[in-house]
């Protein structure tokens, strides 16, 4: 006998778990952070650090430009039919791109003041048109160049998916039907792309590093946050509806946005998409468990920037190591709800049918039952 909850409950259930365990990372992170506090330098020599995998792809140590491009389509710049949205997005490029260029330039000790105050101000007068980050962060690009197609390549699947369904020249089917062919093409025209499966969030958010950025930074981390709580809740504004409702939907999530989400400093983990977008989560988990994972490469690197007491070749490596992680290279045939083992690298918190749920931190455990299972909080699991 086969039951369907409704969307409203399932909405309810999902973000009910995401407090709940978001609170555990809390406090998890928390007595990680009260660990890190006081010891700087000293604990270079005091940390471990996880070493780099064996075998890694050569691409990976890449440094050289190499630009991406979007699938071709007649629905491409179609955001622009919701300007309000176009435009906030526009402007989160470029707070990224300066954000991540004053960090390696020697001017992270002005992140939560000059560099706050610039990123706000174009928060409030956005670019007309999208950015080319790489021109905005020049040094980050040369230093972190495969990082910064990583992120490019993401954030196209991001632009495009948005492009579909901002389409006034498409129906429902036919959007759902691209979205699809999207993501096929995501995978597999370029190496970069980040895997579909639910990562175990709290496993990435408890390295030696984690919590470093959010501590020493907590006004820019929340602008950053903020930009992952519209990236996430722009979906289930948009899709299924006609222009006219996408506008009129988007008038209260925008001022939401720019008034209320990009300057809470009071989350506790960063937003996921079950929790802001269910619908679409619940339709294209692959595509939202991507998003998730990348928002969460995006916060170990920051705090591995972040993280004082790291030579800089311990970041280069770290660095080049998170980005494996969430690799879909390395998560090639591997299945939802299974632990592969690897020293955390395959920790694949839960099955199909709980898109975005990836979130679990240490102790809580998760059911390797059948598809649709409820995460069983008493099972064990291994890194």
């Amino acid at each position: 006998m086969r039951f369907r909850l409704s969307r409203k409950w399932t909405f309810g259930l999902l973000s009910a778990l995401t407090i709940l365990i978001s609170v555990s990372v809390h406090f998890v992170a928390m007595a990680q952070g009260n660990n890190h506090q006081g010891h700087g330098e000293s604990l270079a020599s005091t940390q471990t650090l996880p070493p780099l995998p064996e075998n890694l792809p050569d691409w990976i140590a890449n440094t050289d430009k190499n630009h991406i491009y979007p699938r071709r389509g007649v629905y491409n710049n179609d955001i622009y039919n919701v300007k309000p949205l176009a435009l906030d997005l526009n402007a989160v490029a470029v707070g990224h791109a300066f954000a991540y260029e004053d960090l390696v330039t020697g001017k992270a000790n002005e992140l939560e003041t000059k560099t706050f105050e610039k990123i706000n101000q174009v928060l409030k007068n956005p670019p007309q048109f999208m950015p080319d980050e790489s021109s905005i962060s020049p040094t980050f690009g040369r230093k972190y160049g495969v990082l910064e197609q990583v992120f490019d390549w993401t954030h196209i699947l991001h632009a495009q998916t948005v492009d579909v369904l901002a389409s006034t020249e498409m129906t429902d089917a036919e959007k759902d039907a691209e979205i699809k062919r999207l993501y096929q093409f995501y995978t597999e025209k370029v190496p970069y792309a980040v895997t579909g499966l639910p990562m175990n969030m709290g496993y990435l958010d408890s390295q030696p590093y984690s919590t470093a950025f959010r501590q020493k930074y907590p006004k820019v981390n929340g602008l950053f946050w903020g930009y992952h709580w519209l990236q996430g809740s722009m979906y289930d504004v948009l899709d299924g509806k006609s222009l006219a409702e996408q506008n009129a939907a988007y008038i209260g999530t925008g001022k939401q946005y720019r008034e209320v989400e990009l300057y809470r400093t009071d989350r506790l983990f960063m937003p996921m998409f079950a929790e802001v977008s269910p619908e679409f989560s619940q339709k294209f988990p692959e595509l939202s468990n991507t998003f998730d994972n990348l928002h969460m490469l995006h916060d170990m690197v920051n705090d591995i920037l972040a993280s004082d007491w790291m030579t800089d070749p311990q970041k280069d490596q770290q660095i080049q190591r998170a980005t494996w992680m969430i690799m879909a290279a390395n998560h090639k045939a591997m299945k939802p709800g299974e632990n592969y083992g690897g020293d955390g690298l395959h920790d694949h918190r839960f099955m199909e049918g709980w898109p975005g749920m990836g979130l679990m931190p240490e102790g809580l455990g998760h059911n390797h039952g059948g598809s649709g299972s409820m995460p069983d909080a008493g099972s064990e699991h291994h890194h």
